[in-house]
């Protein structure tokens, strides 16, 4: 029961008790004093209910008014969660909200609209972003289905089959009619559009636009086609990208340390980067694409010989990563070769060989009985991530197993990981061979790790790759 109706009802039943009390005192024998106090005590009680009257009165009100506030402050809550607070439109909540239930949709991207403010000011890029979302919110064909993404960014979304690419056009042509004056000069922006009628439509209309963008096309709608085309683009530039690293001899070395039970580093492992710039560019970038191509080879030698050459000085070990592609390619092998041979202390050479590449059993074993007459050690990387072959590991006889990533990274929430864990550790205690846990990021992993018997450690919570060692 709600406050308000709570005090109605004591008003209620306070005017009922004093008319009873009166009736009461009429009709009873009472003596006359007796009745005189009876009397008294009704007229007071009367008069508390008059007072009381007003005072619920009141309260009521402010009741009323306390409820109403709440509904406008639920109100303003929602327009603050929902609308954009620079054009009053619907804003990305709202968007993500609605997306599901629409049919098909427009993304619209105002072209160089950065230069407005950088030119002018950011206060004269929000009122012309203002002004146009008001100026499109207007259009009759919109039914107030348009929202701010963000920046100059917006979007329409279509709930019903409609002809979206008409309503592309008038949008288009607004927008290069809309301009905006400052000072006597006028202030207008072209836009690119994108069109999908295919879920996702977020992710599909973003591609038609990054289409539209590289290739200045007003409008464009999403088909197969450009995601066809996007990814043959992305593909040109990354190999256009690795070429350039390979002419101007921009493939580096970075170097992450593991350490043992107690923190302390006690080798490294080479990790491939490609520089640009000031910037280092990480394998997940280019290395799928490359291993399409005859560069991936140029990549490994660049790759091997600056290694070794760091390392030349380095009085401790280091491991360095080799593909099956790697170990069957004649130019690698030499060169590979040729670096152990003129390496003094070749006892502090590991090569780490990916574990769902080294099951190609044959060929990996005499790379494996090769490099240990050398007295190079080897690694299995990745072990658990997917072909796990404990048989295999017996025959091909690594010094070390390198625990995938994916598997160290759930053993605090996973008993299946940490049973995992626990079984590839006491593999590797029955055979001597060294157990490393990878992707090691905080201290809660690292110590469990310790507890189950892993011997040596890598990852984030220890240190970060880097250049120099």
């Amino acid at each position: 029961m709600k406050d308000k109706e709570i005090l109605i009802l004591l008003f209620l039943v306070m005017i009922i008790s004093g008319v009873i009390i009166s009736i009461f005192t009429l009709l009873c024998p009472f003596s006359a004093t007796l009745k005189i106090a009876l009397g008294i005590a009704s007229i007071f009680s009367l008069i508390g209910f008059v007072v009381y009257f007003f005072v619920l009165k009141r309260v009521l009100n402010i009741i009323i008014n306390q409820q109403k506030a709440n509904i406008d402050l639920n109100s303003k809550m929602k327009q603050i969660e929902f609308i954009d607070k620079l054009t009053h439109i619907p804003n990305r909540n709202r968007f993500i909200k609605d997306l599901d239930l629409a049919k098909s949709m427009i993304l619209i991207n105002l072209d160089d609209f950065s230069l407005i403010n950088d030119v002018y000011s950011r206060e004269i890029g929000d009122k012309f972003l203002a002004k146009l979302a008001n100026t499109l919110s207007n259009l009759d064909f919109i039914d107030n289905n348009l929202y701010r993404l963000g920046g100059d960014e917006f979007a329409i979304l279509f709930f019903e089959e409609t002809e979206v690419q008409s309503i592309a056009k008038k949008i288009l042509k607004a927008i290069e009619n809309f301009y905006i004056r400052i000072d006597n000069i006028m202030i207008q922006v072209g836009a690119t559009i994108a069109i999908s009628y295919q879920k996702p439509l977020l992710e599909t209309t973003d591609l038609a636009l990054k289409y539209g963008k590289k290739n200045k096309i007003n409008i464009v709608i999403y088909s197969d086609k450009l995601e066809v085309f996007e990814k043959s683009q992305i593909f040109l530039d990354v190999t256009l990208r690795l070429k350039k690293a390979l002419k101007d001899n921009n493939v580096f070395p970075f170097f992450q340390c593991v350490v043992n039970n107690k923190g302390e580093i006690i080798k490294y492992e080479a990790l491939m980067r490609i520089k640009e710039g000031d910037k280092y560019i990480l394998p997940n970038v280019f290395l799928d694409i490359a291993k399409t191509t005859k560069l991936y080879t140029e990549l490994s030698i660049q790759m091997i010989n600056k290694t070794f050459a760091y390392m030349k000085n380095k009085d401790i070990p280091f491991s360095i990563n080799l593909s099956y592609d790697d170990i069957i390619n004649e130019r690698v092998n030499k060169i590979l070769f040729r670096n152990i041979y003129n390496f003094e202390k070749k006892e502090n050479i590991i090569i780490e060989l990916l574990e769902t590449e080294a099951i190609r059993f044959d060929r990996v074993k005499k790379f494996i009985e090769l490099l240990h007459s050398q007295n190079v050690k080897i690694a299995i990387d990745d072990f658990g991530s997917g072909y796990s072959n404990f048989i295999y590991l017996e025959k091909l006889k690594p010094d070390m197993i390198k625990i995938d990533g994916s598997i160290v990274q759930k053993i605090l929430l996973s008993e299946n990981a940490e049973f995992l864990v626990r079984t590839i550790v006491d593999f590797c205690k029955k055979n001597n061979i060294i157990s490393i846990a990878e992707f090691v990021s905080h201290k809660e992993i690292f110590e469990v790790l310790n507890e189950i018997g892993v011997d040596e450690f890598q990852g984030f919570y220890f240190c970060k790759p880097k250049g120099e060692i």
